[in-house]
């Protein structure tokens, strides 16, 4: 067997193979393909199974040979890049010769490999952590979207603010106000709360409005895709005003939405800090391991696989698919919207991998127990189902191996903690 590997540029690369039928892979996978052929091989004038072997291969042997070469590529291609030490990204194009029983296999495979890395710069940081203070106002504005959260509609003749819910008519016009036959919505429910830019002025108008209350107003309209459709002139008809009325805060309040698990108010606000202790924790962690990553980003420059790339975003648009209900979605809009993101994070990923293997950071046991003390502790969950699941998850693994190389940098840095006080993002 003979093979040449070119230099395409950059992270290119070419394999061309040739390999005769002599060759013992090759020879081996066609000598088994004809035999497991043969057990089976009901030809006129032989019993099942006593065909003779020349008689299959002269038959069949175009069409055996054919089903093999895929399998024996495969494992001349693997053999090669373990003999030359190769990390492929990805496989940019496979082009296979035509050929006849006894012809020689002769293919062509252009493919990408991963970039050497030599990382730099993740030893002597200079970070800055955020320490979240959960002050009481925090807890009481938390405490006040349970509330709205576990609001009930009241039936009203008028409204005082945005928070209530609007049921109309809503009748297609001609534009001297005539009714159109068939584009009529009727009982159509207007979360007053919504911030959809589109609905804000019919919005204005219902705050003014009472039940009975009609009026003529352009509205936009969206085809069955979800896309804009432009504007058409509606009637609105007021049919129902309902009112968000939030429960009183009383114990009772508190065993309601803890499910029986805290027995007052003060045990309640208590819950809540604590979870929004872990909450903004998660989020000090998320900012720091951002600050990292971006940092690093800048002082390691190297060349990004576009095929690792496209894996990315062809995984994003399957994800995509599968959130719509394997609906259709436009997967050119997806990789040009997110194709930045893409190579941010493809580029994260190998810095990151350089760095775990430069610094021959391990996973092992000790990290797990580690973990799932922490996690179960933090969120009450049971610690052995927890290390259970830690130990046969290759997903779980990899971001635990991340933790850990996230933690060998911190520990190299110099952390400057600062003090700040929730801003109620998170609420959104």
């Amino acid at each position: 067997m003979d093979y040449k590997i070119r230099d395409l540029g950059g992270l290119k690369k070419q394999l061309e193979v040739t390999a005769t039928v002599e060759d013992n892979l090759v020879k081996g996978k066609f000598e088994s393909a004809y035999q497991e052929f043969q057990k089976n091989a009901a030809v006129p004038g032989f019993r099942k199974g006593k065909t003779p072997i020349e008689i299959v291969k002269k038959r069949y042997g175009e069409e055996i040979e054919s089903e093999s070469v895929p399998e024996i590529v495969n494992e001349i291609v693997k053999d090669i890049f373990e003999k030359e030490n190769t990390k492929v990204a990805g496989v940019v194009d496979y082009n296979f010769e035509t050929r006849k029983p006894g012809d020689p296999l002769h293919f062509f495979l252009t493919y990408e490999v991963v970039p050497l890395i030599e990382p730099n710069g993740y030893v002597g940081m200079t970070l800055e952590r955020a320490m979240y203070r959960i002050l009481p106002e925090t807890v009481e504005h938390e405490l006040m979207h349970i509330r709205e959260a576990n609001s009930e509609l009241q039936e009203t003749g008028s409204l005082a603010d945005e928070k209530a819910v609007v049921t109309v008519d809503l009748q297609v016009i001609d534009a001297q106000g005539v009714p159109l036959i068939g584009q009529r919505r009727e009982n159509y429910k207007i979360d007053l709360r919504s911030k959809a830019p589109e609905l804000a002025e019919v919005q204005q108008r219902l705050l003014k409005s009472t039940p009975g209350d009609e009026f003529n107003m352009e509205l936009g309209t969206f085809d069955k895709a979800g896309q804009s459709a432009g504007k058409k002139p509606f009637k609105v008809s007021v049919k129902k005003m309902e009112r968000f009325v939030m429960p009183e805060l009383s114990d009772e309040f508190a065993k309601k939405v803890s499910g029986g698990k805290m027995e007052n108010l003060d045990a309640l606000r208590k819950d809540i800090e604590r979870e929004l202790e872990h909450y903004y924790e998660d989020k000090a962690e998320e900012e720091l391991r951002d600050k990292i990553a971006e940092g690093l980003l800048k002082v390691n420059e190297f060349e990004v696989p576009e095929s690792m790339v496209e894996e990315y975003l062809n995984d994003l648009i399957e994800e995509l698919k599968k959130q719509s209900g394997n609906q259709e979605v436009d997967g050119s809009f997806v990789k040009e919207r997110y194709r930045e993101s893409a190579v941010r994070a493809v580029k994260w990923n190998l810095l990151a991998a350089a760095i775990i293997q430069k610094e021959n950071l391990k996973l092992d046991n000790s990290v797990l127990e580690r973990t799932a003390d922490d996690e179960a502790t933090k969120y009450r969950l049971d610690r052995s189902k927890l290390l259970d699941f830690y130990k046969n998850s290759n997903d779980v693994k990899n971001k635990l191996l991340f933790n850990e190389m996230f933690n060998f940098i911190v520990d190299k840095a110099e952390v400057k903690v600062t003090d700040k006080t929730p801003t109620h993002e998170h609420e959104d």
